[in-house]
């Protein structure tokens, strides 16, 4: 990293807090002259905490040795870059700098695990880490894993390494979950919030808002359904007369043509506007009552769980679309619709003109 400022720690006391000395910071490959100042860091004496600007640019990265020297060749101590291009006094407070710099000087876990923090729902490359410290790519993984076997952090990927702390993990987490609570006071009548509307709301990678969502699933703490989130005991609250219309669609769509209708036939049957219309199927939904098709043409769950067992129950390992229409009485119009929705739900896979039976 070149750059023409860093912090780091000294193993001599530099002099008087405030005051700047000028001196030689010598590395392994070449020397560059600086201006030292120590922070006012209480305790900190014998090992200060210092910011070096550099009279041009230095390559420098944490961990990387020094020695200070006097113009006249003598040696003052010795430094450790902790901070490559760390930035002004003005830009990060006091109290904040001693508490990284504190970190940075633990060693190369500490500084691993305080980069993935600092790095918060972006989460943290390899070349970011590459970029701060000279450590190899396999110490790198080594490290990151056993972070991750110490609850730390988890890892999306290893080529590129990409990681997450568990700390920025179980704030997006709670938010998620506060974001919920406030989305269904606001939209009682639908059943939750589309999953696009929660990658929106968080400026995160998809890996990383995925990664969240499982884990409060498997938590129990939410529920996704066909794109759409929710809390586990949020209920879509009905009349008595809403209760009715519901019992009567239900009726409907398990009475439909071989099992499915569309939403105009129903829209048509009940005289309902668009909205209330949505808000009653989705209560059938998420009562597991019924199950929309890609192409919004309404099944009866318990018809398309019949047809499930009998696409596994067949004895085949794959099936064709003439095959589906014998199977299920369906005309080719709703046929393949229907498979794809299959397909969609991990039921059969499609594979040239056949489809692999899962």
């Amino acid at each position: 990293m070149k750059a023409s400022a860093f912090d780091a720690v000294l193993d001599f006391p530099l002099g008087k807090h405030g005051q700047d000395v000028r001196a030689e910071a010598v590395f392994p490959d070449g020397a560059v002259t600086a201006h030292f100042s120590e922070y006012p860091v209480p305790g900190r004496k014998d090992a200060p905490f210092v910011r070096a600007l550099a009279i041009g640019p230095v390559d420098v990265k944490w961990g990387d040795p020094f020695e200070v020297g006097t113009a006249d060749g003598g040696i003052l101590g010795r430094g450790t870059c902790l901070y490559p291009g760390s930035p002004s006094p003005d830009e990060l407070k006091l109290s904040r700098r001693k508490a990284l710099l504190t970190r940075f000087s633990l060693g190369e876990k500490d500084m691993i695990l305080t980069l993935a923090e600092e790095g918060g729902l972006k989460g943290l490359k390899g070349e970011e880490i590459a970029d701060f410290c000279r450590l190899p790519g396999s110490r790198v993984e080594a490290l990151a894993r056993l972070l991750e076997e110490e609850g730390k952090v988890r890892i999306l990927a290893f080529s590129p390494l990409f990681l997450v702390s568990q700390g920025t993990l179980d704030f997006l987490r709670g938010r998620i979950v506060s974001l919920l609570t406030q989305y269904h006071k606001k939209h009682s009548s639908q059943r939750g919030a589309p999953l696009e509307k929660i990658e929106k709301r968080f400026d995160a990678p998809r890996a990383v808002l995925v990664l969240a969502l499982r884990l409060l699933a498997k938590e129990g703490r939410i529920i996704e359904e066909a794109g759409i989130v929710r809390l586990p005991d949020f209920r879509i609250p009905l009349t008595a007369a809403d209760e009715e219309t519901v019992a009567a669609l239900e009726r409907m769509v398990l009475s439909g043509e071989l099992g499915s209708v569309t939403l105009d036939d129903i829209q048509a049957e009940f005289k309902l506007t668009q909205g209330k219309l949505h808000t009653l199927l989705a209560v059938l939904a998420e009562r597991k009552k019924i199950v929309e098709g890609l192409d919004g043409f309404i099944l009866h769950s318990s018809w398309l769980d019949e047809i499930v067992r009998k696409i596994r129950g067949s004895g085949k390992r794959e099936l064709t679309v003439a095959d589906f229409k014998v199977m299920t009485g369906l005309s080719r119009k709703y046929s393949i619709p229907l498979l794809e929705l299959l397909d969609s739900m991990g039921v059969t896979r499609r594979k040239g003109s056949v489809r692999d039976i899962l």
